[in-house]
């Protein structure tokens, strides 16, 4: 199932960003220990900034923030999903309906307890994570990452695309472990 899912999510995501230069060597960029290459952007962090999904074929950055209502409750949507064109201009453009439904969107349920949500993505439906406020009373996006409770910082997609189709190799959960502040770190592998 996360092999096809995968697939398909690298597939929508490279004929979503046409003409952009879509490297698939690992010795074409250099890389961090995690395979995130060091020239990559990382978004700034924003009081609303949940995590990020970054792929190796483009700089192309899809960004989940929380979406809150004035009383900093989650609104009933609660993220705002959309790119950071970083392959180009860095400009912000919203998904299409065909990522947002088979690629990058999510399904959210609301806690009727407390307020908060449990969200899975469209793309990988292997874990819920949890949308929630931190004790400082910040939006954060929650989950099992290598067994421990973290934070989830952002995604990593390592795929390749010389073949007629791309293939994901695997995909990498990054996170900050909210016991210890420490990063936490988890492949899965395809």
């Amino acid at each position: 199932m996360i092999r096809t899912v995968l697939f398909f999510l690298v597939f929508l995501a490279l004929r979503a960003t046409p003409g952009q230069a879509q490297s698939t060597a690992a010795t074409d960029v250099p890389a961090l220990p995690n395979g995130r290459p060091a020239h990559y952007k990382t978004p700034p962090k924003t009081k609303n900034r949940l995590f990020f999904i970054q792929r190796n074929l483009n700089q192309n950055t899809i960004v989940y923030d929380a979406k809150l209502n004035a009383d900093g409750s989650f609104q009933s949507d609660p993220i705002d999903a959309y790119w950071l064109r970083y392959g180009s201009t860095g400009e912000r453009k919203e998904l299409t309906w065909l990522q947002r439904t088979f690629a990058y969107g999510y399904n959210a349920k609301r806690d009727k307890k407390n307020g908060s949500y449990w969200v899975t993505l469209t793309a990988w439906d292997g874990r819920k994570i949890h949308l929630h406020k931190d004790s400082s009373g910040k939006p954060v996006a929650t989950l099992t990452i290598d067994g421990k409770y973290a934070r989830l910082d952002y995604i990593w997609v390592y795929a390749d695309n010389s073949g007629t189709w791309p293939k994901v190799f695997h995909v990498d959960l990054h996170g900050t472990d909210m016991l210890t502040g420490r990063p936490v770190f988890e492949r899965i592998k395809n």
